[in-house]
């Protein structure tokens, strides 16, 4: 998604390259936020966001043998990647579409993101938009606690969630990931449309004038 249609904060510059490591892929590099803390292997890659109160992973791509997914892979026009989820989380979103619980995350119910111009009674049907971002609602020891994990991807995609874990497989692009840290429903919301923009409120001449031409 370029830049000038979502505006943004340019990433940082990267202070060492990639084939430093190569020689030691367990060397782990960290960086700190305000709230999270990430941190990467560079070969095999894999990345993990953890919040820095607590320690909680919120997301790691880390996949071993025991895992019900594969490592990372990109490739000109198909990217895959994925991570460890805790069984007792709540996940709502993936939208635009049709499904049978609403907003809630079932495992394995089809999420394919792929916009169409259709009419939203048909069941697991993609809507107009399309929005790869879900919020994931925690019980951490009797705390509760919420973030958000933004892939800003234009492309098609489908994400696979299968209670313990949560896969990305898209048609092209990149991996440009945002994570929101709430930590309520409340505060992810503000952090989220900060950076997509916020909706825009109806006018009062608006009401009751709207009508779809759909079927005619």
């Amino acid at each position: 998604v370029p830049y000038n249609l979502i505006p943004r904060e340019q990433p940082p510059p990267f202070p060492q390259t990639l084939g430093k490591f190569q020689k030691n892929p367990i060397e782990v590099s960290e960086y700190s936020g305000s709230e999270l803390l990430f941190s990467y292997i560079s070969n095999p890659f894999s990345f993990s966001v953890k919040r820095k109160s607590n320690g909680e992973t919120l997301f790691n791509s880390t996949s071993t043998s025991s895992d019900p997914f594969s490592s990372l892979v990109f490739k000109d026009q198909y990217l895959e990647i994925s991570t460890k989820l805790p069984k007792d989380a709540s996940l709502y979103g993936l939208g635009e579409n049709t499904q049978p619980h609403g907003i809630k995350l079932y495992p394995s119910d089809p999420y394919t993101l792929y916009t169409t111009d259709i009419s939203a009674i048909n069941l697991n049907a993609d809507l107009y938009g399309s929005h790869p971002m879900y919020m994931d609602l925690r019980n951490n020891g009797g705390k509760a606690s919420a973030h958000a994990v933004l892939l800003l991807n234009s492309n098609g995609m489908d994400v696979f969630y299968k209670g313990t874990s949560l896969t990305y497989k898209v048609i092209g692009g990149v991996f440009d990931f945002y994570f929101f840290s709430g930590p309520t429903p409340l505060n992810v919301v503000d952090q989220y449309t900060t950076l997509i923009g916020r909706p825009a409120a109806m006018p009062y001449w608006a009401f009751g004038f709207h009508q779809c031409r759909w079927g005619y």
